[in-house]
């Protein structure tokens, strides 16, 4: 066959690269190839436990890896019950397992990369098997020839030296150096999509075109391209518009999101998907273009989308969102003047002043977190407390109309899972501050207010 080449894969000489062997032709020519250009490798077999005979296929490989001196390590794993465990088919399971095995192998023995014998046969097949779900850009550029898989490992990559080889490419190799490998009957069962694919639909391609196997492939190369492209600017974007990135939730600037165009929020959704659930395989695009209009929707994986005034969160639950940007309290505090604990580095600061003092400050602040109350109540003092079902208050301003702490909660756009625990302020059992809304008008200073009580809640780090 014609000089065979690495598909844009350098490796370095001194570590060693895992090769996956299953004992087929593409993985057997990949191994006897790097062999050839004197790689240190370490040949890596997992048994599925699918069909019988599978046992006889991991000694063939270490018997052929013993031959070349070649280290071999192997592994195996129920992927029937993983499968029903994780709810995935049988080919989701059998990667999964897999590749597990492969980068833990890979961890173990310090290896630069762990490579696999796809071919450009194999890119054709999911670039058609991609378009047939129904897929964007990143599923139409195909298979990648090296790809960092962080749910597997975050430093080590996954790389595909062959993908430029066709199958047949592969056999002839094989065939040339005498090779003899295993074919895996299950590659043609068609029960699988792909192997329906490669048997039944590219042959009825081909009748249209003959040359769709290399046209997928151009189409996937291109497309990688593109992708890369848009991926950095994507970068950009990424940093502008996420405020926090955590396990259970990311936190977006929503004003930033709005500014941009609807298809890069779709993106910017989508990857934020795949970081929270990076077993994923594909996201529909309709719930993409669903979350890109910024109001609460159901997504993929068991996520969704809360809205909370300028933020936007992507989370499985209100449960798993952040509570340290609002003040809480669990349970009633009395206070005296002094500084006082509440939630996450919340506290509440409480000071007694000459009215005359004053006055002037109070008409001028615009911190809604600080108030200023008149304290000519003698007997009564301050305790700060949880909302209450059934509270009222008098707002100032209102003519002396009362109204329901619940609906002033709601109106202000409070999240709901912050009201149960919303500070209010009270002098005795009376309400006379709802922390950051609005001061009772009872509690309002006026010309016959001798001492005031100077209120603050605030975070220790502002």
């Amino acid at each position: 066959m014609e000089a065979a080449r690495l598909a844009g894969i350098y490796f370095k000489a001194e570590k060693p690269i895992l090769v996956g062997v299953s004992g087929g032709p593409d993985s057997l020519a990949l191994l006897h190839f790097l062999h050839s250009l004197d790689y240190m490798l370490i040949a890596a077999t997992f048994n599925h436990q699918l069909r019988e005979g599978a046992e006889d296929e991991v000694k063939f490989v270490r018997d052929f890896c013993a031959l070349l001196g070649i280290p071999f390590v192997s592994g195996q794993g129920d992927v029937r019950k993983y499968a029903a465990e994780e709810g995935l088919s049988l080919e989701e399971a059998s990667r999964d397992l897999r590749y597990q095995f492969l980068f833990k192998e890979a961890r173990k023995s310090g290896a630069q990369a762990v490579a696999v014998g796809h071919t450009a046969d194999d890119q054709a097949e999911t670039v058609l098997m991609h378009f047939i779900r129904g897929a964007g850009l990143s599923g139409l550029k195909g298979i990648p020839p090296k790809i960092i898989l962080p749910i597997f490992d975050r430093e080590i990559p996954l790389v595909r030296p062959l993908l430029e080889w066709r199958r047949e490419d592969t056999e002839q190799y094989c065939r040339e150096h005498q090779l003899q490998p295993r074919i895996d009957p299950s590659n043609t069962d068609t029960q699988f999509l792909r192997n329906r694919l490669r048997y039944e639909l590219l042959p009825i391609l081909e009748s249209y075109n003959p040359q769709i196997r290399q046209t997928l492939n151009k189409t996937a190369w291109s497309l990688q391209g593109d992708h890369e492209m848009i991926q950095q600017m994507l970068n950009e974007r990424w940093k502008k518009v996420v405020l926090r990135e955590t396990v259970n939730y990311i936190q977006f600037d929503r004003d930033q999101l709005q500014e941009l165009p609807q298809a890069a929020r779709q993106n910017i959704f989508r990857r934020a998907i795949f970081q929270l659930r990076p077993r994923l395989r594909d996201v529909d695009f309709d719930l993409l273009k669903k979350a890109a209009g910024l109001k609460p929707e159901i997504l993929a994986g068991g996520l969704q989308t809360f809205v909370e005034g300028k933020n936007l969160f992507i989370a499985s639950s209100q449960n798993q969102l952040p509570t340290e940007s609002w003040p809480q309290v669990q349970q009633k505090i009395d206070l005296e003047t002094g500084t006082f604990p509440l939630n996450d580095g919340w506290s509440i600061t409480i000071s007694r002043e000459n009215a005359q003092d004053l006055t002037g400050k109070a008409k001028n602040n615009l911190d809604p977190f600080c108030a200023f109350l008149a304290a000519d109540s003698p007997g009564r003092t301050l305790c700060v407390r949880p909302y209450q079902k059934g509270d009222r208050l008098i707002p100032l301003g209102m003519g002396g109309h009362s109204i329901k702490l619940s609906d002033l909660l709601v109106n202000q756009k409070i999240p709901a899972r912050l009201r149960a625990s919303w500070p209010v302020l009270c002098m005795g059992e009376e309400i006379c501050w709802v922390a950051g809304l609005r001061i009772s008008e009872r509690f309002k200073i006026n010309a016959e207010t001798e001492n005031v009580y100077a209120v603050k809640i605030s975070r220790n780090n502002d």
